[in-house]
């Protein structure tokens, strides 16, 4: 009965007009039937008592440790503070003698009906978990991994997948002693195998409300107000706790807790898509390294028993974020549990004193309801709202981060998804502080190609993709969609996903006057090897003379796109702007971005004029902005804003 409800109201809800925006998505049941629970079910090849290459650190150094909090910068607005997620690991590197496995030294053991495989273990004193972090420039088919931790066996893994990360993470191994295992096909040579092991996370137990991989150690952590999401005994809560997970996470070696939310899309087709927060997956490397941890929920009201939670290893694939309006989607590569509900979604504003509530992991802890109001709208000085909210029962707390802000859909049988966590002074201790989130509805234009697939677009808008080379230290970006798909499935080696993007337009002859199509040249490479775009005609036409001889021109419309006023550089109404940016140091790469916080960033090189406490290191002293009007505010083209 209960699914049928669910089908039910999204026939329903989506009735009408396919010209009509899709502003709401019902929830969904999960159709498919994922394995009961994700682990175990590997074993290693190599008997135990066969000989390992062992790499054994020295206990970690008050240097090492102390990054294990990141405190928020000095000076901070308050209301960031919560913005900093829940580091529960932090980052140690492997000596160089050691970071580069050389293959035809390791102790190969030899397999019964062919092959050959070979363990390194390593351990680090005093770690609860770790995880091992990984490089693979290539490697033959039929090279597969398998790691291991105290009593659990994760794999295998395909060295191809491997491969495609700039730094592959592995499981959460239990213990201080990881293991790893490296199998060879017959006829395949050690030296073919370049692996290599620059550094590892290392998780911790003990302070701070941190986690060991199987997460039990945080029940009981968060603060006394918090509210186990079983004691709201209400059909809404009890389909919601179905759809949040907790999600754990490595980024450049530190390991961190957020909370998510499975979100169902237009055609209920069960794509795993899952909202969180910008600040918690920044980065392909984050979202690849991805562990959600699903039913982390009290067995009864009050209970600090293990519940029968499932921990669904694989990572996700980055789909989109904003820096500024700290908002992230990516897609599961393995499907959550049979029982996961995917929760109803809604694109609207929200009027001042609406009741909303969030269903979050405090400290990584049970999963919790807190209830309250949305006083008004809050605004930051990069010009972005989120949404507020105050609360009447519990609170957030580090690892509520990304949480969706609900509001009860039609009946009141359902929540519906209307943000994410993005930072508050909210606490149990401070009843009067209040949380910001991210607005879905600001977020929605930039997902609908992923979250209403079936909406037929009048003004053919199309989404502007932002890749990123480390190789190169370069970016690119592109609305073509063969070019999409080869970059997102490898064809072009070492290019991914910052997340960020913009819309633009694909057919001229629906989009507004003044559209102009943007030309895009490509550096040859005994040049340089870049790219670089422009919506002015005239700019288009002086590159193709003045650099004839080393820019070839590739397209001479990628896209369409609004442009600014050549003088005052200001943008047409409900327009965003975009801003162009180029390498100082080589005067070749340039980037192009309509996240204001990112051109801050970019343009000041230090997050002092800011009140959203950005890190702002990376860029200092790279870029130099070109475009219209002064700067920083001198965009290049005007991106639709919806």
């Amino acid at each position: 009965m209960h699914r049928r409800w669910l089908y039910g109201a999204a026939a329903a809800m989506l009735a009408g007009s396919l010209w009509a925006q899709v502003v709401a998505v019902p929830p969904a049941a999960n159709r498919g039937a994922a394995p009961a629970k994700i682990e175990g079910v590997a074993s290693l090849l190599t008997s135990p008592g066969a000989p390992k290459y062992s790499i054994s650190l020295p206990p970690p150094s008050t240097e090492e440790a102390s990054t294990q909090n990141r405190a928020a910068t000095a000076g901070a607005p308050a209301l960031t503070a919560k913005r900093h997620v829940h580091r529960i690991g932090f980052s140690r590197k492997i000596p160089n003698g050691d970071r580069s496995l050389a293959s035809a030294g390791l102790p190969w053991q030899a397999l019964r009906g062919g092959g050959k495989a070979a363990r390194v273990v390593v351990n680090s004193p005093g770690a609860a978990a770790i995880r091992l972090g990984l490089s693979l420039s290539s490697a033959p088919a039929g090279v597969v991994l398998r790691f291991a931790g105290s009593g659990q066996v994760y794999g295998p893994y395909a060295a191809a997948t491997v491969a495609e990360a700039r730094t592959y993470w592995s499981p959460v191994l239990e213990g201080d002693s990881a293991t790893l295992e490296i199998y060879l096909p017959p006829g395949v040579a050690p030296a073919t195998v370049d692996l290599r092991m620059p550094k590892i996370s290392h998780l911790v137990s003990a302070g701070a409300a941190l986690i060991k991989a199987e997460p039990v150690s945080d029940i009981g952590r968060s603060e006394s107000c918090e509210v186990d999401i079983v004691c709201v005994a209400t059909p809404a809560a009890s389909n919601q706790a179905r759809s949040v997970a907790k999600l754990v996470y490595t980024d450049s070696g530190g390991t961190f807790l957020c909370t998510g939310t499975l979100i169902n899309d237009s055609t209920a087709s069960n794509t795993p898509y899952l909202y969180t927060a910008s600040h918690c997956i920044d980065s392909q490397e984050a979202a690849s390294s991805l562990v959600t941890y699903w039913f982390f929920d009290a067995v009864s009201c009050g209970s600090r028993a293990v519940p029968g939670y499932v921990a669904v290893t694989g990572g996700a694939r980055l789909l989109g974020r904003s820096v500024d309006a700290d908002w992230a989607l990516v897609r599961l590569n393995n499907p959550p549990p049979a029982n996961a509900v995917f929760s109803a979604w809604r694109a609207e504003t929200l009027a001042d004193g609406t009741g909303i509530a969030v269903a979050h992991h405090p400290s990584g802890d049970l999963k919790k309801l807190s209830e309250g109001t949305m006083p008004s709208y809050y605004n930051f000085s990069d010009g972005t709202t989120f949404t507020s909210a105050k609360y009447t029962m519990g609170s957030t707390e580090p690892g509520s981060s990304g949480a969706g802000l609900l509001t009860l859909g039609s009946g009141g049988g359902f929540y519906e998804l209307r943000g994410g966590l993005f930072a508050g002074n909210g606490s149990c201790s401070q009843p009067d502080g209040i949380d910001v989130f991210s607005r879905f509805d600001v977020a929605l234009p930039l997902l609908a190609q992923y979250l209403t697939p079936g909406a037929v677009d009048p003004s053919r808008k199309t989404l502007v993709v932002e890749y990123y080379y480390a190789g190169f230290d370069d970016y690119f970006i592109t609305a073509d969609a063969n070019e999409i798909r080869g970059l997102d499935n490898g064809a072009h080696p070492g290019w991914v996903r910052t997340g960020l993007t913009f819309l633009a337009y694909s057919d001229p002859s629906v989009a507004p006057a003044g559209t102009q199509p943007v030309c895009r040249f490509y550096l040859l490479p005994q040049f340089g090897d870049s790219h670089f775009y422009s919506a002015d005609p005239a700019e288009c036409a002086a590159t193709a003379v003045k650099f004839a001889g080393s820019w070839a021109e590739e397209s001479a419309a990628l896209f369409y796109i609004q442009i600014p006023d050549p003088t005052t550089g200001a943008c047409p109404a409900n327009t965003r702007p975009v801003y162009r940016f180029v390498n100082r140091i080589n005067q070749i790469h340039h980037r192009y971005t309509a996240e204001v916080d990112v051109r801050n960033c970019m343009y000041y090189g230090t997050n002092t004029t800011f009140d959203k406490d950005l890190d702002c290191s990376a860029y200092a002293g790279t870029w130099t902005e070109e475009g219209y009007g002064a700067p920083p505010n001198a965009p290049v083209m005007c991106s639709p804003a919806g």
